[in-house]
């Protein structure tokens, strides 16, 4: 498939995801701190995995980080990768450049059944209205916005991909997998 086609399949099906899971949003959400400590992930069924995607952008530098993360359904991740893009002239842009490279790499990787979710609320937009990215809130404090913030904030430029979550997040996995795994 080619980078295009999955990008218009994306779009496809996050804009049916939207709007079977948020039939009467608004098109602003609520801003989380990234301090604090929610659980914001919610578990997949079974035979499914869950790729978190978020983007860090840098206005004076023009630099963006980008990360992603895949879980199971108890919550385990088992691979995350994290990079930076420079130039990058947009919030808008980083995102949208975030979200293909996620795809990208499950496409790479050979996964199919999965599930991708972000925080990337502008990227949305210019999916549900593309006429609205010229001009277009920072959400949540997950565990892919956390490692593509570690670009930006703590210039990690290195291009990577690993099995299990970054170790400096262990505790903040644990976590989230205690309180939103389903029962075993």
């Amino acid at each position: 498939m080619d980078p295009a086609s999955l990008l218009r399949k994306a779009e496809e099906e996050s804009n049916i995801w939207f709007e079977l899971n948020y039939p009467d949003a608004r098109s602003s959400a609520p801003s989380t701190s990234l301090g604090t400590i929610t659980p914001s992930w919610k578990a997949p069924t079974d035979d499914i995995l869950k790729c978190n995607i978020a983007a860090s952008w840098s206005e004076s530098s023009r630099n963006s980080g980008a990360s992603w993360n895949v879980r199971n359904c108890r919550g385990k991740v088992l691979m995350h990768g994290r990079r930076s893009f420079s130039s990058v002239q947009s919030r808008e842009l980083a995102e949208l450049l975030a979200i293909y490279w996620a795809i990208e790499s499950m496409n790479f990787m050979r996964k199919d059944k999965i599930i991708f979710e972000s925080s990337c609320e502008r990227a949305r937009s210019c999916f549900l209205t593309p006429s609205s990215c010229s001009g277009v809130v920072e959400l949540v404090g997950n565990i892919s916005q956390r490692i593509a913030t570690s670009v930006t904030v703590d210039h990690r430029y290195q291009y990577y991909i690993a099995s299990g979550g970054p170790n400096w997040l262990n505790d903040l996995i644990a976590y989230e997998a205690r309180n939103t795994a389903p029962p075993s």
